[in-house]
């Protein structure tokens, strides 16, 4: 007898029913587990961490995309506004939006008015002319038009803790403090070795581990030709002509001011002082920020203050460190895209996420490279 098809099996409902092993407890780590445990897999996630959502997951601007960040991705800027509402629906409780999100384009930009604008237009995303008020804000030496936008920023504590409730009710065990060594792909499923020593043995083991490294991997599962980037995101004080505002300038030029609602602070990141280097591995970058940085932030609000004057009296409070990881053949279109790897049994994927609000798209790719292996 033929195999049922893809569409067969999908349209029956059936996926991974065993044992699922899931190494990297971010929030699509976690998502995954929650997802697949509530379609009858007995799930476990192991988390390096001390605790959940405390890595990339944390360390990050907080943004909702809606698809304004994207003017030369056409694909990322319109996936991001597609999955805009169902994410702000799906995590209401943990999104802010309580502020006014502002978008410009600088003067001598890889994109333009016009070009921004008509992206807009196309994926659908909301976009007003700035009033007077908003305007007068920007230079105009330096700024050629700015936009009133619809974006929102999550609470990274909130979600952390909502993160835990759907686990634990969808019957997840969860493992913190459990760094992997090294996964094996084997006739029927798959092994994980924890650097203790310990062998947990799966069905399926799913790595969410964004870009950190495991020292053994199945053929197909590794990622190469990545960008690891120590980066600094700074938490500043605004001076009141900025507070309540979110402000990105785009795109070459480039810096973005957001709330960031687990703290009183807003987040600033730039284009060219938040990455502190780049490095071909994970554990080089973690090397580097583990040798001590020194902050830009100091940097950055000067810099930005060329386009936002405002910006002069922001007091910087803290900086948060972290690694962020690009695929690098996406530096030239800015694209986000979820890149998946296979081992050549199936039994072993690896997800290397976009952005936190396309976890819709995410648990659709995992799903159905899963169900192959039915």
């Amino acid at each position: 007898m033929s195999r049922p098809s893809r569409a067969d099996r999908t349209a029956r409902g059936e996926g991974p029913h065993g044992v699922v092993l899931v190494v990297g407890g971010g929030f699509y780590g976690c998502s995954l587990a929650t997802h697949l445990a509530r379609r009858g897999a007995q799930v476990t996630v192991l988390e390096a961490r001390a605790d959940l959502l405390g890595g990339a997951s944390y360390f990050n601007q907080a943004r909702v995309h809606g698809g304004y960040h994207y003017p030369r991705s056409l694909r990322t800027a319109g996936r991001s506004q597609a999955s805009y509402a169902s994410f702000t629906a799906r995590y209401a409780a943990c999104v802010v939006d309580d502020f006014l999100c502002v978008y410009a384009v600088a003067r001598g930009s890889l994109t333009n008015a016009r070009r921004f604008r008509r992206v807009c237009e196309h994926i659908g995303a909301p976009l007003m002319d700035a009033p007077a008020s908003v305007r007068r804000l920007f230079n105009p030496a330096t700024v050629e038009a700015s936009w009133v936008t619809r974006e929102a920023v999550f609470d990274a504590v909130r979600l952390r803790r909502l993160v835990r409730e759907e686990m634990a009710d969808a019957g997840v065990t969860v493992r913190l403090g459990a760094p992997v060594a090294g996964v094996t792909e084997t006739a029927s499923g798959a092994l994980v070795a924890l650097e203790t020593g310990e062998v947990l043995a799966g069905d399926w083991v799913l790595v969410c581990t964004y870009g950190e490294g495991i020292d053994d991997l199945p053929r197909g599962v590794g990622y190469a030709g990545l960008h690891c980037e120590p980066c600094e995101m700074a938490l500043v004080d605004l001076p009141e002509p900025l507070r309540g505002k979110g402000v990105t300038v785009m795109d070459g030029p480039y810096f973005s001011l957001m709330p960031f609602p687990s703290t009183p602070y807003h987040t600033l990141s730039h284009v060219r002082y938040t990455p502190h280097g780049s490095y071909p591995t994970y554990e080089q970058a973690v090397a580097a920020l583990r040798a001590g940085l020194t902050t830009r932030a100091d940097w950055m609000i000067r810099d930005a203050a060329r386009y936002v004057p405002a910006l002069t009296g922001a007091v910087h409070r803290e900086s948060l460190w972290g690694v962020k990881t690009v695929p690098a053949r996406r530096d030239g279109d800015d694209a986000r895209p979820i890149v998946l790897r296979r081992s050549d049994g199936g039994r072993v994927l690896s997800l290397l996420g976009s952005k936190i609000d396309n976890i819709g798209d995410a648990l659709r790719v995992a799903e159905e490279h899963l169900r192959d292996t039915v």
